[in-house]
């Protein structure tokens, strides 16, 4: 099964290298076309909706890959198209009312329209996120790439159409829209290779699925308060171009924790399984997980960290050098959220989600009380750094929880030589700083490094490239 995920995995990395490369592409033509004002009203736009969207959420998509991670319950229950139906229903709920409070905030017209427009993009993200458990069941997530690659390409083109014929910041959030709708439709089309998704209505076990989810919903209300909220406070308390300062480097920051979540959600099913009938198996899993994660997570934060003023002016260009000392900030939140993905997704398998609520509670507590005082002396600096102490506060308390409950500890052995690789690696990096592309091919040498102390064996290479035939999934169901 950990061949499977690999391989899973390695296909979904090297999907995200072309995705990554499109989104900063994508992210390159904005700035420069909107300008730091422009931009953080573009991101402003986005980070409300993020809000009212992870609202609706309900919990359901970690609900859905748990469910139906059980033993042939998919071929009992049409546990699919339930919850795509009950996530769609409070989906348009939630944006309406979205919609209406906008209107109350010191926000100008613009930036209103832009919201209501927006609204679309979040009905169509939120139907794909939700689908995403189908492909993580049957460990399918190429078709998932495939569909992401094709959208991405769309934004772009649209992206490039709209600056050609000097389009306006609606235009772009218009482009976003469409594109997010051909992804919905390809994501839907392929999950119905694997599960026949339709529209179905079930009260009786919506009410026994929201049970179990409100933990988890409210848990995520919490996560978003730190995640995104931070945004919208800053846009309130300080002018458009703080926003936009803060947004470029926070932008990097998503795009580097999204392989971390595709790889845990690859795991969960399997945590999921182990949780209660085998807890040997749920200790292995974790730890070999937790150990993955180690190998990425610090080259990555000290490569962002160390390169960050070169990666924003290839980003953002001129007009955004303030991003790079956030970024440098928020490179230590990246290193944490890898490893905060793993006890979040832990603690749901463990059905521990209440206790969890109290720790994404004070974490959400903290966050804003803190910016609340903070941002408006220090602005994005305060956001960053409180960022960064959200996250671990977070992630250390989850862990905590998981070792007390289930009685599992990461093993420290891999980290700890994936610390002195990431040494030795900024080392070989420090001579070559002033060159962009000279220091990222010395970053390069992190790898042979870790291999040459152990981090990872010829077997742990052979599971990721293995193109040996992958065991028969199960026929498509009706759901």
């Amino acid at each position: 099964m950990f061949q499977k995920i690999s391989y899973n995995l390695g296909i979904a990395a090297l999907s995200r290298l072309v995705i990554g490369a499109i989104s900063l592409v994508v992210v390159g033509l904005l700035t420069r076309s909107l300008g730091p004002a422009g931009y953080g009203y573009y991101n402003l736009i986005f980070a409300y909706l993020y809000i009212f969207t992870s609202i609706a959420d309900l919990g359901l998509y970690t609900v859905l890959v748990r469910e139906v991670s059980k033993v042939d319950t998919d071929k009992e229950k049409p546990i699919a198209s339930k919850i795509f139906t009950l996530r769609l229903i409070f989906v348009v709920l939630i944006l309406v009312l979205a919609d209406f409070l906008v209107l109350f905030f010191p926000y100008p017209p613009l930036v209103r329209w832009g919201v209501v427009i927006a609204s679309l993009f979040s009905v169509f993200s939120s139907l794909t996120q939700v689908l995403m458990g189908v492909f993580q069941k049957y460990l399918r997530l190429y078709l998932v790439s495939v569909a992401d690659i094709i959208a991405r390409a769309c934004q772009l083109v649209l992206l490039a159409v709209m600056i050609y014929i000097k389009a306006g910041l609606l235009s772009f959030v218009w482009a976003v829209v469409l594109s997010e709708a051909i992804h919905f439709l390809l994501t839907l089309a392929f999950s119905r290779s694997l599960v026949k998704i339709k529209l179905s209505a079930d009260f009786v076990y919506w009410k026994q699925i929201l049970k179990t989810a409100f933990p988890i919903a409210v848990s995520l209300v919490f996560v978003l308060i730190y995640f995104k909220l931070d945004t919208v406070l800053l846009s309130l308390m300080k002018p458009a171009y703080d926003v936009g300062i803060y947004s470029v480097a926070y932008k990097i920051l998503e795009a580097a924790i999204f392989l971390p979540a595709i790889y845990v959600g690859l795991v969960m099913p399997l945590l999921s399984k182990y949780a209660f009938g085998n807890q040997a198996e749920f200790v292995r899993t974790f730890r070999k997980a937790f150990n993955v994660l180690s190998v990425f997570a610090l080259p990555l934060m000290v490569y962002i960290f160390v390169l960050s003023d070169k990666i924003i002016r290839i980003i953002g260009g001129s007009g955004f050098v303030q991003s790079g000392p956030v970024l440098k900030i928020l490179s230590v939140a990246i290193l944490m959220i890898f490893f905060g993905n793993l006890g979040g997704n832990a603690i749901v398998a463990l059905n521990l989600q209440k206790k969890g609520m109290w720790i994404y509670l004070a974490g959400a507590v903290f966050n804003v009380a803190a910016n609340l005082i903070l941002i408006p002396r220090y602005s994005y600096f305060a956001a960053a750094w409180i960022t960064v102490a959200t996250e671990i506060l977070i992630t250390l308390w989850m862990f905590r929880l998981i070792k007390k409950e289930a009685g599992t500890v990461a093993d420290k052995t891999v980290i700890f030589k994936a610390a002195i690789a990431t040494v030795v690696m900024l080392v070989i990096m420090w001579p070559f700083l002033g060159n962009f592309i000279w220091a990222t091919m010395a970053a390069v040498s992190y790898f042979p490094i870790l291999f040459l102390l152990g981090g990872f064996t010829r077997e742990d290479l052979r599971e990721i490239i293995s193109l040996k035939k992958e065991p028969a999934l199960p026929e498509s169901v009706e759901s």
